[in-house]
Order: structure tokens, then sequence, then C-alpha cells
């Protein structure tokens, strides 16, 4: 088989597993109204785990966000948007948003949640190593857990530098593979392996970012990382958050582990780019 073969047989693989996940799962991502869906996605994406959070990213997906800024009036990609969650909420903060993935599927949803919600924003499938937009047309690309998909396809990377403006960002959410314990642990809570994931290492990113004239890579979480073995709650609206201080005390420690020169075995990162 062909390297072309055998990106294709990938992609095929990749866009199989999603459309399946999006087709079962992902309306009910999008709450009756705006003001519930950006309760909804704060408490998935955004709340610290250790506040509370419905899942296990919240504290870097916040310091991502930090990081973006104010979005009001910038053109954004949400690069390989997926059922396009964090394009909508960005679009709720006065984001002109355009986005793109794979999945024809996740796409239809991210259209359909856009109209529910009376948005503005267009979102498109395609790959990766042939998105069609225009040169220097974004002033930000964003995406969570998005690099880990397509940077082992040779292509992605030239076209994302390409379509951000020059002085442009794209800032990422991402997972590190450079801990072997952490890595190790992964095997008992990531066993979807038909979804396409590659094991992103520093190295990799900063390969990906060669197109861009600046590449950060702020790491964070190493014992926090251990989080992945705790209990999420039901997502009922309804419900308060439910602090969990066990994990805020480990968060305090690990913070204090990454400033003594160890964030080489940190497990998440937050990676930006700057055109």
């Amino acid at each position: 088989m062909s390297t072309s073969e055998g990106s294709s047989a990938a992609k095929l693989s990749e866009q199989a597993w999603h459309d399946k996940w999006y087709d079962e799962n992902a309306r009910r991502e999008f709450p009756d109204s705006a003001a519930e869906f950006r309760e909804f996605f704060s408490r998935v994406q955004l709340e610290p785990f250790c506040d509370g959070g419905w899942a296990y990213w919240g504290d870097a997906r916040t310091e991502m966000m930090r990081i973006i800024g104010d979005v009001r009036g910038l053109t954004v990609l949400d690069y390989g948007c997926g059922s396009g969650q964090l394009g909508i909420y960005l679009a709720m903060q006065g984001a002109h948003v355009s986005g793109f993935d794979l999945s024809p599927k996740g796409i239809e949803v991210a259209n359909w949640a856009a109209r529910k919600y009376d948005l503005n924003c267009s979102f498109r499938a395609m790959d990766a190593e042939e998105i069609d937009y225009p040169d220097g047309l974004f002033d930000l690309a964003v995406g969570f857990g998005v690099l880990h998909h397509v940077i082992k396809y040779p292509k992605s990377a030239f076209h994302l530098a390409r379509v951000i403006k020059s002085g442009g960002r794209a800032i990422f959410h991402e997972t590190l593979w450079d801990n072997p314990l952490i890595n190790f642990a992964r095997r008992f809570t990531m066993p979807d392996g038909d979804a396409g994931d590659e094991h992103l290492t520093e190295q990799a990113i900063r390969r990906f970012g060669t197109h861009f004239a600046k590449t950060e890579v702020h790491k964070r979480h190493i014992l926090y990382m251990l989080k992945r073995f705790g209990a999420l709650p039901d997502r009922d609206l309804s419900r308060p958050l439910v602090h969990r201080p066990f994990w805020r005390g480990v968060r305090r420690i690990d913070r204090g582990l990454t400033h003594i020169g160890l964030s080489r075995f940190c497990g998440e990162a937050i990676v930006c780019y700057t055109k």
C-alpha cells in the first residue's frame, strides 16, 4: 500500500468512527436555549476538574481561553470543529466563525446547532489537507484535541499556516505523550483506538509549526493527570457543581512540580502558533 493509499484508508476509518459518534451523541450537547448551551459548554469544556467540571480537561482549556482573549470582531476558524461546540461558543462571544471537519455528520450537527441558536456561522465538511479558504483569511484558528488527528497528514500544517493572517495565531489544547508512566495509565482510560488519535509529542508539535514564525508549548499537569481515574457526574444542568477538594490539592502540588523544571513530564499542553 502506498503512503497516499494508507493516508486515505486512515481518513476513512477516522471519518466512520466520528460519523457514528456524532450521529448517536452530538445533538444532546446542544440544549434548548443559547444560555443553557453556554452553561453546558462551560461545565463540560471549561470548568476545572477540581471545581466540579463535567470532564477532565477544563483546567487547561480555561487557560487556553484566557490566552485567546477577546474574540469580538475576529475572523475565527474552528479547526477540526467536530459538531461545532467551540466555534458556536465563540460566535456567541462575538466572533465571525467558520469551521471545518472531516466528518459530514459532525458538520450536519454544527450547522443545525448554529441555526438553532440563530448564529451566522459556516461549517463545512473538508479534509485538513485540502481546505480551500483563501490565504490569510483568519485572525485566529482554534481547536480542542484536533492536532493529534491531523498531525500525521503531511499537507495539513502548510494549509493551516496558509489561511492565517500575518501576525495571527492558531491555539490548541492537546494531550502529550512524552511521559511513559502517563502513557501506561492511558491504556486504561482511553479505550477508543479507532478514533485516529496520534500519540502527540512536543517534538511533533514543533515540527508541525515550522510554517509559523513562533511556536509555544505551555505544558500542564503531571500528577493531576490521574484525574482521569476520577468519576464524572451525570450531565444535569439542574444540579450544582460538586467541588473535589482532594484534586485541588493535587493540582497545587502539580504546579509546584512544573515550576521546578519537571514540565517535560506533563500530559497536556496549550499550543500557540503565531504567524
